[in-house]
């Protein structure tokens, strides 16, 4: 009986934003955290969010808690794209960063940091947090 090595899917991120993936690969968990909280805290920030209310939820380390408020903002976005008012991208936004938070919550920062990339319109400057 041989024993072939599973391959491991690599993250959203990795997929996507190979150079992100590889500064997260190159630090600490710890500090992985740290970098990914304040990419979620900066997307917060952009989606017009309060980042100290992300702030108090995120001590709370309470996935439900952001996957509810996430699909609040979907219902919202659905509800709007359905109706052609283009505001719906606010609400999609929103839920996104509600998305990364919940990965924050899940202590699972690749995914955190993807789904905060998606939550604003501007780029991404890895030497802002890196």
């Amino acid at each position: 009986m041989s024993h072939t090595p599973q391959k491991i899917m690599p993250s959203r991120l990795a997929c996507r934003y190979p150079e992100v993936q590889q500064a997260l690969d190159a630090g600490l968990p710890g500090r992985n955290r740290q970098v990914a909280t304040r990419i979620v805290l900066w997307a917060a920030s952009e989606a017009g969010l309060n980042r100290a209310e992300i702030v108090i939820a995120l001590a709370k380390k309470d996935p439900a808690l952001f996957d509810a408020l996430c699909a609040e903002m979907e219902e919202q976005q659905f509800r709007l794209f359905e109706r052609g008012d283009e505001r719906h991208l606010v609400f999609f936004n929103k839920a996104r960063v509600y998305s990364a938070s919940a990965w924050l919550a899940r202590d699972v920062p690749h995914e955190a940091i993807y789904e905060s990339i998606f939550a604003t319109d501007s780029a991404l400057l890895m030497a802002d947090f890196f």
